[in-house]
């Protein structure tokens, strides 16, 4: 029986949010319109939220007007739920999410707060893309999954299966998303176990360097043997709770839209009574390859139905009298017959819905009144899915740990904080413990109005104040006798009545028409309050109690506890003063705290461990998300899992320069407000908005004008980045030629030094590098591995200030008389440089140093894999880049400089290049951060450094050093640096890189031919296409540039009519293999190009685009060819 409504959930709270065991925090998962906000509307409907006839349609948890428009969930809300059973009240705090590719970060933000979530699949469409997606992130946070296999109704109404076949069908389905679930099994299992053999292999060496065995019995347990078996570990562990399996229960069939649901439990208990069979038995029995056999008069349950060219019992039980439902129903709209099956269901249906010619509403009724959706799906979600209070142990080491972070390398007294996340207690004892995963804005006037009765909201100022009743009717009072006295007459000494004088008679006026423009500024101020926008904190309480007013520890995802205990000697009032300065921890006091019911708020004094609430006061400690607790010992909660890459970007200004103020004020609240977007500011003065998509772009563009900034403003168009790259010479030209003989094009590169070296001498010195492209093992080794490589970068470089200590002649000259003189002063430098390095790489952890040893390992071999000549290239990197993190490597190859590589502990090295070796690396940084071809960064590209000497000390003719007089300052060699790695790019083929969408369309056989042409004009690339059992529809998988996406979802929809959708989501950049400075020059190019090439470059367009965005110069003529120009005559 289904309790709770919009008055009584909240009487009760106290009572039922104090057992944690029976709180269930769930959300709700799928593919962009599978139907996750029509079956929020049925549980919704459960307790009284909106009526019943309403579910599927009203789309309750969609309150935004651009969420009404499009038909899809752009954000994740929340809704506390009641559901009452024989053993006690249950709170289910559910949240819908989004489906769209788009807004996967909100989803994100829902995971983290659950415990289990419900997966729902439309049965026609199958697993979709965003399906997998959602799977992974459950899998990745540990939380438990049920399944809803929804939209039967299509296989009825749309595919007209028969019975039969839409059994299997769903099985089908079924199938695979049990599939998918195996396959994450899998490499869950064999990961662990391949670090299981890393640690053997471990053991194994520090065996052999302290006790020498003979060679038969060390070979014994060699590391190849021990992983032949190490795909053993799949068959040791237990997955019998992994898969969806409708007689375990995990399993509900439904039709949100017409509002009913079944699990087999349901019929079993049904046919159980009827046919006199043992309950367990069809609970195992009625899905599966079973059927009913009479012998004797006795009916009895086989198996080999489809063998035996039977009926399942599925069929012949449950799905043949569904057909038969909306067969009368809807198909021949039988009304006698409707009537017949209400009453034989035991349903009764209102006068009104028998009279109404709607025959989907009488289908709605008489079906949720059969199978109720809402009692099969919370029945299934309290019987499998776990309570606040059964956190796993592995969930809470991940939740306070990340992936190169070890549990027992946490301090003591954090370690004991896992026991609070198991325990889930309430008690005062306990420490709190909150995690907000995003903050969301809303009108001041949708929060609870009054705190207290009597007590209502005034306006003080430009402030919000409180007024008590004695104060309030004390100012009443007052207003009265003004108003009396200054329209009452005056009477004279004799007490006889006279009229006003004109002088009065204008004070009166001047003082009513105060009144009026006081009452007017009054209610605009009151009204613009009201209006404002409140940002409250989205949060789950996973220990103790949190209460309203309570201050509370804002910890920052960078709060390191070991250091912050030291906090903790102190008192109150000292340890408050001595976090003011802190970065990542604050004080906050915490202001309201709310329920979340859909589109409605309830107000509450305390929230205890389990809840999901709401909570105001934060904004100004809180950006994105954040770590509440009593105890600085807490460790931030561990970074949320995003799925969508924010990669299109615009530029933004106010339509009025005076509005800059409200545009920073509105771009730091989108910002807040948004858990995927950026906002940065460029170099140029531009604000750029970094987004995940043309949807998730117009959103947030829409609500930086409506609701933070309030004013207009102007968008420029996407700026889209790009790489610049190099390539080998290549073998074939664009007629895909040989290129041979004739067909030899003039090349850069100099034919009589095939590596492209670019040697520069001067005043300075020599400095001989060349550049060549890196494997693409490498290039996706280092890309993938972007938070190491700054690990890495800070910890394991050199850094040496000399240069940048010295006054801005540069005075300091390098050589050996100067190093001489100089000693005691250069070696006290290169010291603090040293203890600088050392002191970032005492900051790792042991597990941060394992995480690196193995991506070494895995670089060297891909390096080894690349050829010989990349043989000890990993034992020679000198820097990554641009901003020691790129995909991009510069290796030290100079004989005289033998400095240590970038996996080494920073030494001190005797050589006179030394002190510019953190110049010379931040010539390389600047180089690859801004590539020649357009000024983006640059992407798998190699500089070797063949040799680089120093110019000695010339002496002029009065005796004075010429190198002393012209100095050589840092800048000169982070110029030279610089400078001469651009020149080696050039020297070689250059390519741009395309950032390339992943495009996922589910189109029927008729349009697939028009998609084809749309997807082909905007140079994508069709990578898979099948068409989808049991329908006429297919799934096509293609490769879409960013730049070439803008407006594809419109006019995909216009040439298909509509029927197509596309998921577009960052998937990998990818060399567009077209020379930007190709020009026709043989005979077989000419006549098949023409002399001018008319065929555009599309590589020299895209350039073109982004330097004149840029303001750089660009080869461009306005006029190219004069002959095709006509005079137009006036008339025209």
């Amino acid at each position: 029986m289904m309790v709770g409504g919009d008055g009584g959930l909240p009487g009760r709270l106290p009572a039922l949010m104090g057992n944690p065991h029976n709180i269930r925090n769930l959300c709700i998962m799928a593919h962009v319109d599978h139907g996750k906000t029509s079956l929020a509307d049925s549980l919704v409907a459960s307790n009284g939220l909106i009526a019943h006839r309403q579910a599927g349609k009203i789309r309750y948890m969609d309150s935004r007007k651009d969420e009404m428009e499009r038909g899809i969930t752009m954000k994740s809300s929340c809704v506390s739920l009641a559901y009452s059973r024989p053993d006690g009240e249950y709170i289910i705090n559910l949240i819908d999410s989004p489906g769209h590719v788009d807004f996967s970060s909100e989803v994100s933000t829902a995971v983290r707060l659950c415990d289990g979530t419900i997966i729902v699949v439309d049965v026609v469409e199958g697993v979709c893309a965003q399906t997998k997606v959602v799977l992974q992130q459950a899998w990745v946070e540990n939380i438990r999954p049920v399944l809803v296999l929804n939209k039967i109704d299509r296989l009825i109404l749309e595919t007209k299966l028969s019975p039969i076949d839409c059994y299997y069908h769903i099985a089908q389905i079924l199938e695979q998303v049990n599939a998918y679930m195996g396959e994450q099994y899998n490499t869950a299992v064999l990961g662990k176990t391949s670090e299981e053999v890393q640690r053997r292999q471990q053991a194994e060496r520090e065996r052999k360097l302290i006790i020498e065995r003979e060679r038969k019995v060390s070979e014994c347990e060699t590391p190849e043997a021990q992983l032949m078996f190490a795909d053993w570990g799949i068959e040791t562990v237990d997955d019998s709770d992994l898969y969806f399996s409708p007689e375990r229960g995990n399993v509900v069939f439904a039709s949100a839209y017409d509002g009913w649901g079944f699990s087999i439990h349901h019929f079993a208990d049904l046919y159980s009574a009827k046919l006199g069979m043992n309950k367990a038995v069809l609970n195992k029995t009625l899905w599966g390859d079973n059927y009913i056999a009479t012998k004797g008069g006795q009916k009895r349950i086989m198996s080999g139905a489809r063998d035996k060219r039977k009926n399942p019992l599925f069929v012949t039980l449950i799905l043949e009298n569904l057909y038969k439902v909306y067969d009368n129903v809807m198909v021949r709209k039988d009304k006698g017959e409707t009537e017949k099956l209400a009453e034989a269901l035991g349903v009764k249906m209102p006068m009104s819905v028998l009279k109404s010619t709607d025959m989907r509403l009488k289908l709605n009724f008489l079906c949720s009144g059969w199978l109720p959706l809402a009692t099969a799906v919370l029945e299934m979600v309290v019987e499998h899915l776990p309570s606040a209070a059964n956190m796993s142990e592995d969930r809470a080491t991940k939740l306070m740990c990340s992936a190169t972070q070890r549990f027992d390398s946490l301090p003591p007294e954090t370690q004991k904080l896992k026991e609070s996340f198991v325990r889930c207690s309430s008690d005062e004892n306990e420490p709190l413990i909150v995690y907000v995963s995003k903050m969301f804005g809303v009108q001041r006037q949708q929060l609870p109005k009054e705190r207290s009765s009597g007590n209502k909201i005034i306006i003080r100022g430009k402030s919000q104040g409180i007024l008590s009743d004695e104060e309030i009717a004390t100012r009443r009072e007052e207003l009265r006798r003004r108003k009396e006295a200054a329209a009452a007459t005056v009477n004279t000494d004799s007490g006889q009545e006279r009229a006003m004088s004109s002088e009065e008679i204008d004070e009166l006026k001047k003082q009513q028409e105060e009144i009026i423009l006081y009452k007017q500024k009054t209610e605009e101020e009151k009204k613009k309050l009201m209006e404002e926008e409140v940002f409250v904190a989205f949060a789950r309480v996973f220990s103790g109690t949190l209460k309203a007013g309570q201050k509370v520890y804002v910890l920052g995802p960078k709060h390191d506890p070991s250091l912050a205990l030291n906090l903790m000697t102190l008192g109150d009032e000292q340890e408050e003063e001595s976090l003011k300065g802190h970065k990542h921890i604050h004080v906050c006091q915490i202001s309201e705290i709310y329920l979340l019911l859909g589109r409605e708020f309830e107000r509450l004094e305390c929230a205890a461990a389990g809840s999901v609430v709401g909570i105001t006061g934060l904004e100004g400690c809180i950006i994105k998300s954040a770590t509440l607790s009593s105890t600085l010992a807490m460790p931030p909660f561990t970074e949320l899992t995003l799925s969508a890459t924010p990669i299109l970007r615009v530029a933004v200004e106010p339509h009025d320069p005076r509005d800059l103020p409200k545009l920073r004020a509105g771009l730091k609240l989108l910002n807040q407000a948004d858990p995927c977007v950026q906002v940065a500011l460029q170099k140029s003065g531009e604000y750029v908005i970094l987004t995940a998509g043309e949807v998730h772009l117009q959103r947030c563009v829409d609500d930086l004008q409506e609701r933070y900034a309030g004013v207009p403003v102007r968008i420029s168009d996407p700026i889209v980045p790009f790489r610049e790259t190099i390539i080998s010479q290549p073998t074939v030209d664009r007629l895909n030629e040989a290129i041979e003989g004739e067909n030899i094009n003039f090349k850069k590169v100099d034919n009589s030094d095939p590596l492209g070296v670019v040697e520069i001498s001067g005043h300075f010195g020599k400095l001989r590098c060349r550049a060549v492209p890196l494997p693409d093992a490498v290039t996706k080794l280092l890309e993938q591995n972007e938070k190491l490589l700054k690990l890495v970068s800070k910890a394991g470089a050199i850094v040496t200030d000399a240069t940048n200590a010295q006054d801005g002649s540069g005075r300091e000259v390098y050589d050996d008389s100067s190093l001489k003189d100089d000693d005691e002063q250069d070696t006290s430098l290169h010291k603090d440089a040293l203890s600088k390095a050392l002191e970032n790489r005492q900051k790792l952890n042991r597990e941060t140093f394992q995480a690196i040893t193995e991506f070494k390992m895995c670089l060297d071999k891909a390096f080894k894999s690349a050829g010989d000549e990349w043989q000890n290239a990993v034992n020679e990197i000198w820097n990554f880049g641009p901003h020691g993190c790129g995909a991009n490597i510069l290796l030290n190859h100079i004989p005289a400089y033998p400095r240590p590589s970038i996996w080494e502990k920073a030494t001190l090295v005797d050589c006179p290049l030394a002190a510019y070796d953190t110049n010379f690396v931040t010539g390389f940084q600047i180089a690859t951060a801004a590539g020649p071809l357009c000024e983006e960064p640059m992407m798998g590209v190699c500089f070797i450094i063949e040799d680089w000497k120093l110019a000695p000390t010339n002496t002029s003719i009065n005796g004075v050093d010429e190198l002393q007089t012209f100095g050589m300052s840092s800048g000169h060699i982070i110029s030279l640096s610089k400078d001469t790695l651009r020149k080696a790019f050039e020297q070689q083929c250059q390519r741009l890189v395309c950032a390339m969408y992943s495009c996922v369309i589910s189109v029927t056989s008729e349009v697939v031919g028009k998609m084809y042409s749309v997807i082909g004009k905007r140079q994508g690339q069709i990578v898979d296409g099948d068409i989808t059992e049991g329908s006429t529809s297919w799934n096509i998988t293609a490769y879409l540039p960013v730049i070439e996406s803008m407006n594809f979802a419109n006019e995909l929809r216009k040439s298909t009519s509509g029927e197509a959708m596309p998921q577009l989501v960052f998937s990998h950049w990818e060399i567009l293999n077209i020379d930007p400075f190709w020009e026709p020059q043989t005979t077989e190019e000419v006549m098949h190009w023409g002399e001018k090439s008319d065929s555009e470059n599309v590589a020299r367009k895209y350039i073109n685009a982004v330097r004149k965005r840029k303001g750089l110069a660009i080869d461009e003529k306005i006029v190219e060819f004069a002959e095709k120009q006509r005079t137009l005559s006036k008339n025209k």
